[in-house]
């Protein structure tokens, strides 16, 4: 399979007109737009898509369950059933940061109970509702944004179906650092023609998007 470079040239030409003679420099670049793109990936399709290809953490008994998540998107976050006599693990439902306080309000309609625990971020960390215990661990699902070499030609834990995707996404990111060099003054009709491609490539990598996002997204 061709590497993700050679791919990517097919699209928006060779390495060269993105903009530098350093050829290190425009695989930098690319390297840059294959992860700047996995990321945006990664932040918009369902969780369900990513499940398979995640990290599942340890039990965790008090908050917060998880710190300085930064570089990786938490999928699922489970809190064990309040009854000794079983191992089922609730799934918890994402709450707003503004809302941590109404979570904990028994007289707000968003409060979390046992049988409907939340969690929720405050300043990248991860806070879980009722507080975890020893009795009532929690745990989480998460995917890390992936590292993605230019010279690669597949991303390990990252969905094949979504590999167009991210071709697509790193060329439309590489044709808008095309333009960027270009004098619109002095070219016109050539920076019309890239921004035109531009929004072609924006279109095909919404489209690509699409099956695997939620309605709305």
């Amino acid at each position: 399979m061709a590497t993700f470079q050679v791919r990517i040239e097919d699209i928006i030409g060779a390495t060269a007109s993105i903009g530098s003679d350093d050829s290190s420099a425009n695989e930098q670049a690319i390297q840059d737009a294959l992860q700047d793109t996995a990321k945006d990936i990664i932040n918009k399709v369902r969780p369900e898509i990513l499940i398979q290809f995640s990290t599942k953490s340890s039990n965790v008994t008090s908050n917060p369950i998880a710190t300085d998540i930064e570089n990786s998107r938490i999928l699922l976050v489970e809190r064990r059933e309040d009854d000794d006599t079983t191992s089922l693990y609730l799934s918890c439902v994402y709450s707003d940061a503004s809302l941590q306080g109404k979570i904990q309000n028994p007289h707000s309609i968003f409060f979390a109970t046992d049988e409907s625990p939340r969690w929720t971020f405050n300043d990248n960390d991860v806070y879980v509702y009722p507080e975890p215990a020893t009795n009532n661990p929690c745990r989480f699902y998460s995917m890390d944004n992936p590292t993605i070499e230019h010279n690669a030609s597949s991303v390990s834990k990252f969905p094949d179906e979504l590999e167009h995707a991210l071709v697509i996404g790193a060329s439309a990111r590489l044709k808008q650092r095309q333009i960027t060099f270009f004098n619109e003054d002095e070219d016109p009709e050539i920076v019309s023609l890239h921004r035109s491609q531009y929004q072609e490539l924006i279109g095909e990598y919404n489209n690509a998007l699409a099956p695997f996002m939620n309605t709305g997204s």
